[in-house]
């Protein structure tokens, strides 16, 4: 029963032609067409701390060096360090292993925000060496910001030095130049040997999750707390209408959409009702399907099955069908055909269930595959939608508009 809700089985066609499930998919309402995460635009929403959820913005959180000054890690199994109080000092202690922060012999501090981190030994000389590439940036760029007048400084280069007004001027652009001080070379120094590394090494050794939360350490040296990483939420965008497609609401520990542009919302969801049999060369097999209208409005929707070299042949016919919306209070939907009663196996609010007839082939019983062409109009409540969020044009609104959908089902 767990493979009846599994949806890697039914995959969506999307507009750049790459096949996904329907959760991973998005639907744009001005475009009309369905984006998946390859053919959209995600942005940093918000940044923030997964521990105690306190957000930043992003010079704080370059200034921070993306880490939270609040928040520790347990170095040993990479759990959350909780601050206990004694002789009015804390120290940091981990649930889960017992690590604390006195067995890498680091005395109590007077609060929390105090505790060190590893450095960089070499962070002086690389702030030297990026200082030096931008004095170097601003010399080269110079003549350049000069000839489109970008510049501020005043030039007197037409003026002729009859008052002394041109030696004030170089003496003064000479003043305003950086000075640009080469950097010295280091100087190559012998590798150490094998007997060198093992001396000052301790007894104790640390797993690759250690060394990638503190690659700085050296392993005669004990382990300091972690500073725990901050962490984004993203924003998903139309790669080509640039519209907002998903969105939370204000506040980080919020659950809530602000905008919520779905496929689901929007595409009639199809899983599997039934399990499917075992498949045998020209036997008709049945395949059972359910469709669901998650969307506001009703959906009339046709269903076809495709046939090509590498899919099942389908003998059922084209299947037409209305569905009524999830807050409709009618729980039958008209417009159904007689002839295709037999089709419809049940009915209920604004789901169906339905039967396929399949023939597989002996190419098709290695990857069984059945491909299904949905093609529904809605009655402008997706217009309406989009007119009052102000996508779409006033008289553009209330104008029913036919969509398409493939799906790829795999019989496996």
């Amino acid at each position: 029963m767990s493979a009846l809700l599994q949806y890697n089985k039914i995959k969506y066609e999307c507009t750049c032609g790459k096949w996904r499930t329907l959760p991973d998919l998005f639907f744009c309402r001005q475009c009309f067409k369905i984006k998946c995460d390859d053919c959209s635009c995600r942005e940093i929403d918000v940044i923030f701390c997964p521990r105690c959820l306190e957000p930043s913005s992003p010079p704080d959180a370059r200034l921070k060096k993306h880490r939270c000054t609040n928040c520790n890690d347990c170095p040993n199994c990479a759990n959350v360090l909780s601050a206990r109080t004694e002789n009015e000092k804390c120290y940091l202690l981990c649930q889960h292993c017992r690590w604390s922060s006195r067995d890498a012999n680091q005395e109590d501090r007077d609060n929390i925000r105090s505790w060190p981190s590893k450095e960089n030994p070499f962070a002086n000389e690389l702030n030297e060496v990026t200082a030096y590439m931008k004095r170097l940036e601003k010399i080269e760029n110079a003549p350049k910001d000069l000839k489109k007048g970008k510049s501020k400084a005043w030039s007197a280069f037409h003026l002729k030095d009859k008052f002394g007004v041109q030696q004030m001027v170089e003496k003064r652009r000479k003043q305003l130049v950086p000075e640009v001080n080469p950097i010295d070379v280091h100087a190559p120094t012998e590798a150490p040997t094998l007997e060198d590394e093992m001396k000052g090494r301790s007894d104790v050794l640390r797993t690759l999750d250690q060394v990638i939360m503190q690659p700085l350490t050296n392993l005669s040296e004990s382990l300091l707390p972690v500073k725990v990483a901050l962490q984004g939420r993203v924003l998903v965008r139309c790669d080509e209408c640039e519209r907002t497609l998903v969105k939370r609401d204000f506040g980080v520990a919020t659950y809530k959409f602000k905008i919520s542009s779905f496929a689901r919302e929007f595409v009639p969801d199809i899983r599997l009702s039934r399990p499917i049999g075992e498949l045998k060369v020209g036997q008709t097999s049945h395949v059972l399907l359910s469709i669901t209208n998650l969307s506001l409005s009703p959906l009339d929707l046709t269903l076809t099955p495709q046939s090509g070299e590498r899919t099942i042949q389908c003998s059922s016919d084209p299947i037409k069908l209305v569905l009524p919306s999830p807050k409709s209070a009618d729980s039958a939907a008209p417009g159904v055909h007689a002839e295709q009663s037999d089709v419809i196996v049940f009915r209920q609010h604004n789901r169906v269930g339905l039967r396929l007839d399949v023939i597989p082939s002996e190419s098709d019983l290695s990857s069984p595959v059945l491909d299904l062409l949905i093609t529904y109009s809605q009655d402008g409540s997706f217009s309406h939608l989009a007119a009052s969020e102000k996508i779409l044009k006033p008289e553009e609104s209330g104008v029913d508009r036919i969509l398409s959908a493939r799906l790829r089902i795999d019989l496996n």
